[in-house]
């Protein structure tokens, strides 16, 4: 008859992850929990209550360059949010590297959509100058203070 033994032997050291959930794992499941609410239940009304506020301050103020500068500001703050609740998230359960590249994506194509934007704003500034420009030569304006014929006849 042929004999088996069976062997069970402790080979973890104490530099070694237990393979029981302790409290670090308890706590960090936790901490994604939260922060899985918080962007399930809490942002979309913060996001909401805030749009509202800064959607009428011309109609409540009259300044509309203000409710320009607050939406974009609102919008910038709502990005950056964003990519640092996805970095949050990944590194929290486990994948820091692609935590991290996610990140970097995320802002390059974030200032990418900036840098197009400030380029469209120039050529229209641009175009409004040039149409401002012919509007003005077309009124008198132009041709009078820049060839000095008003000074001459006066």
């Amino acid at each position: 008859m042929a004999e088996y033994e069976i062997v069970i032997k402790n080979e973890t050291s104490d530099d070694k992850k237990s393979p029981i959930a302790g409290d670090k794992a308890k706590s960090k499941a936790l901490g994604v929990k939260a922060l899985v609410a918080y962007n399930h239940y809490i942002k979309p009304f913060v996001n909401k209550v805030a749009t509202q506020y800064v959607s009428t301050i011309s109609l409540r103020t009259g300044a509309q360059e203000l409710e320009d500068k607050m939406s974009f500001a609102l919008q910038t703050a709502q990005k950056v949010g964003g990519i640092v609740g996805s970095i949050t998230v990944g590194a929290a359960v486990g994948n820091l590297p692609g935590a991290i590249i996610v990140g970097l994506m995320s802002v390059t194509t974030t200032a990418l959509d900036y840098y197009n934007k400030q380029s469209k704003l120039d050529m229209e500034r641009r175009v409004e100058n040039v149409s401002l420009r012919y509007m003005n030569m077309r009124a008198g304006g132009s041709v009078a203070s820049f060839s000095g014929s008003r000074m001459k006849s006066q």
